[in-house]
């Protein structure tokens, strides 16, 4: 029944709330619908790298046929191709920032639900430890009556009470345990959003370093050309 008191009590904070303050909850449906469509993104990547290197390829063999046909539909080719791989990544990139986006907010949003659970908890053992004392107190009165029936209800209330502090003590032990993994957890998922972030950008600056060096090889091979 205490359980069904603090459920409603943390329900009437929320719904008491600002209208502006109360965003919809980041279910794990959401996170995990997230991460999957970063999962698709990301093989349709791979795809379409896949098609650009055979485009590369073709487009090579179309210079050296040097029919003028071939080498255009080739580069068209190659060029559209391209241009899907570089919206595959924008996409990927979008979809990322709100999986990260959304696992934060869900984190923050489970600390946060613990520590309250946690709250009302420790309240209730409060609360009940008083009246623990209360108990006994009660119970040396009931003796000092020596009223047998006094003493018995006395007992009787005090080993209830006893039993609810024990199970209130056990509860704020699991809520603090529950509190704790979910902070870490929440701190691992930040460290693996910095950790795929410099990955991502090292990748970048390598890609884009190759990039530099074929377009910069290809000038230089245009002027030997244009040299002989």
């Amino acid at each position: 029944m205490k359980r069904i008191a603090i459920a409603l009590a943390l329900g009437m904070s929320l719904a008491g709330l600002p209208a502006a303050a109360q965003t919809p909850p980041t279910t794990k449906d959401a996170v995990r619908a997230d991460r999957d469509k970063v999962k698709a993104g990301e093989a349709e990547l791979q795809k379409d790298r896949e098609q650009a290197r055979r485009d590369q390829q073709a487009l090579e063999a179309a210079r050296k046929s040097g029919d003028p046909a071939r080498i255009k539909a080739a580069e068209d080719k190659m060029r559209a191709d391209r241009k899907e791989v570089r919206g595959d990544q924008r996409q990927i990139e979008a979809d990322r920032s709100k999986l990260e986006k959304d696992r934060a907010q869900r984190d923050r949003e489970k600390v946060q639900a613990d520590r309250d659970k946690l709250k009302a908890n420790q309240k209730e053992l409060r609360g009940d430890e008083r009246q623990m004392k209360k108990d006994e107190q009660a119970l040396r009165d009931a003796r000092k009556s020596g009223d047998p029936a006094k003493i018995k209800a006395a007992e009787d209330k005090m080993r209830a009470d006893r039993k609810e502090v024990r199970g209130d003590k056990k509860q704020v032990e699991a809520d603090q345990r529950r509190l704790q993994q979910d902070r870490e957890r929440a701190q691992a998922h930040k460290e693996q959003a910095r950790k795929d972030d410099r990955n991502r950008n090292d990748s970048h600056n390598k890609g884009k370093g190759k990039s530099d060096s074929a377009h910069s090889d290809k000038k230089g091979h245009g002027k030997g050309k244009s040299d002989r």
